[in-house]
């Protein structure tokens, strides 16, 4: 015997959208953009202060050049970090852009 005996078919209803809140986008966005933003101003920091380290000829400048090394390599410790932010926002943000048409 067939489980179904007795009960009409079931109808053919597309399964419903989810709606994603507005805070959900606005963290989207955050998540996605506050790497970009802090590696970029990493980037230009640290080139800066190379920049600055070099156009001294000077031994008391060479702070800065180190400084701009500790920039960098804490850039390259949260890059584990900020990579995994990033993917979280573009995945969050990829959910909203495919729910919405």
């Amino acid at each position: 015997m067939s489980g179904s005996v007795g009960y009409p078919p079931q109808p053919n209803v597309p399964s419903a959208r989810r709606v994603y809140s507005r805070t959900y986008r606005v963290w989207a966005r955050v998540l996605l953009w506050t790497p970009i933003a802090l590696t970029v101003a990493g980037v230009v920091l640290g080139l800066g202060l190379f920049a600055a380290a070099d156009a001294d000829p000077t031994h008391s400048s060479a702070a800065l050049g180190y400084l701009g090394l500790v920039v960098w390599g804490a850039l390259a410790v949260l890059s584990p970090v900020l990579l995994g932010s990033f993917i979280a926002g573009l995945v969050m943000l990829n959910r909203t852009r495919s729910t919405r048409m």
